[in-house]
């Protein structure tokens, strides 16, 4: 039998071509993208300038974590770089592990759905204790 060698280039193609990629990672993007906007548009005006804002929520302690108003935007940052090393490595195991493709795929999805529901609750704690 002859060796079939893996290329870059078919390995980018057959990522790219995959519906796994363009569902998962699209969700991502589509989750990033909500969550700049609505910091953006429920945030921002308000939030900038401000020394000290909230930044996550206890129920033992309240709030437990506070920041400058910049690092509000820590949430869609990890998703940004969740999704860069999920492609990187989707990209490597594309061809050789379909299996494992496809749990990185869905698991990029389901951290940024998870990242974009801690951006909803950030918001809605800095307009209650803003």
């Amino acid at each position: 039998m002859p060796k079939i060698i893996v290329t870059q280039k078919t390995r980018f193609a057959a990522l790219i071509t995959s519906p796994y990629v363009r569902w998962c990672f699209g969700i991502a993007a589509l989750c990033i993208a909500l969550s700049v906007a609505l910091i953006l548009w429920r945030l921002f005006p308000e939030l900038y300038g401000k020394e000290v804002v909230p930044l996550h929520y206890n129920i033992h302690y309240g709030v437990d974590w506070t920041g400058a108003w910049w690092q509000i935007f820590v949430y869609p940052a990890a998703s940004v770089l969740l999704c860069i090393v999920h492609a990187g490595i989707a990209l490597y195991v594309v061809k050789t592990q379909p299996v494992l493709f496809r749990v990185v795929c869905v698991a990029t999805a389901l951290f940024s759905v998870f990242l974009f529901a801690s951006t909803v609750f950030v918001v809605l704690m800095n307009m209650i204790y803003g």
